[in-house]
């Protein structure tokens, strides 16, 4: 008996020690199991049955903000939740004090997860606290919350893959540094250090690719604002004033939206002329897509909005099991262009 009670409790060791080991590992073991059927299209069982998800957009009505929402909203689906009962939805119009009333209206309702999709950094500060106040746990998306996990691109990352896809635009087009007049980062100050790496990096990699400083006179930095076309093109209105001798210019922005007023500044300008201006945007939404295909854009780093439910819907899963997720949930990203575009994104018939 005694005999048979060692064994036992051997074995129980060996299991535990197993699982920790696993534990150890793969830390987010689960969540990777989730988003492996996320990836899939299907869940095994109904995980968020009666689960109440709340999710405020930064601007509903963008291409690229209805395809986040889209996709999130076709995941829980999957995962069963019941969007008439368990899907509170709000849009935060890029609007901080908006943004603040969304969230108070949201944790009124107490949901069991809130998934931010906010812009402003510092509201994001409010938020984080009010809602680790009321224990309902937080996602970040684009922007990051102190203490919740982030989900979206590595803001870095594709500031360098677009900054060297840059590069050889420039050098394709203007023969290197020496035939780039000007170098236009439309940046985001509001959106926090994180959100500024989107632009900086593009520095870095025009620094690597030509020997140059990444404060080099040629690169020119302004705040183009949130998202907003409108606001972009005044910005750069101004940019361009200051600068009326630059024929060939190299730009880029923190989204297509962005862009589009930028390029309607350089229109407005009469300075608009494809084999004078090198377009580099990020995000490829339907914007984006249509951008490259009209001959507007010579490029852009892909976002994929339209799978940031199969990273936000596993996080969402494995949190409320109790479970580890990763500090930070990157999609992947590729750079798009005329020669590639149909690969990923083919036209509709």
């Amino acid at each position: 008996m005694k005999h048979g009670k060692v064994i036992f409790l051997v074995m129980a060791f060996i299991a535990v020690a197993g699982f920790t080991f696993a534990q150890a590992a793969d830390p987010y073991k689960v969540y990777n199991q989730y988003r492996a059927m996320a990836k899939a299209g299907k869940y095994t069982g109904t995980p968020l049955q009666g689960k109440t998800v709340g999710f405020a957009n930064i601007y509903g009505t963008l291409p690229f903000c209805i395809s986040v929402e889209n996709n999130i909203k076709d995941q829980l689906k999957l995962a069963g939740v019941d969007l008439t009962k368990g899907w509170i939805s709000m849009d935060n119009q890029y609007n901080s004090v908006l943004g603040l009333k969304n969230a108070d209206i949201m944790l009124s309702k107490k949901p069991n997860f809130f998934v931010e999709f906010q812009f402003d950094s510092k509201v994001n500060n409010i938020v984080a606290a009010k809602f680790g106040a009321a224990k309902i746990p937080l996602l970040a998306i684009d922007v990051p919350i102190p203490g919740s996990s982030f989900m979206g691109v590595d803001n870095w990352k594709v500031s360098l893959m677009g900054g060297h896809e840059m590069s050889k635009q420039i050098k394709a087009k203007f023969g290197g540094w020496s035939g780039v007049d000007m170098v236009v980062l439309g940046q985001f100050p509001a959106g926090g250090d994180v959100l500024m790496l989107r632009s900086e990096g593009f520095a870095q990699a025009l620094s690597e690719d030509f020997g140059v400083e990444t404060t080099d006179p040629k690169i020119v930095r302004f705040d183009g604002g949130a998202g907003q076309s409108e606001q972009a093109k005044a910005a750069m209105d101004d940019v361009l004033a200051a600068h009326p001798d630059a024929v060939t210019i190299a730009v880029t922005s923190v989204n297509e939206q962005t862009m589009a007023g930028i390029i309607a500044s350089l229109q407005g300008a009469g300075r608009w002329d494809t084999k004078n201006v090198v377009v580099i945007t990020l995000g490829m939404d339907e914007l984006g897509q249509s951008m490259i295909r009209d001959g507007q854009s010579d490029g852009g780093v892909a976002f994929f909005p339209e799978h940031y439910g199969e990273y936000v819907v596993p996080a969402i899963i494995a949190t409320l099991q109790g479970q580890p997720i990763p500090p930070y949930l990157y999609v992947e990203n590729v750079i798009i262009n005329k020669s590639n575009i149909d690969k990923y994104y083919p036209l509709k018939k």
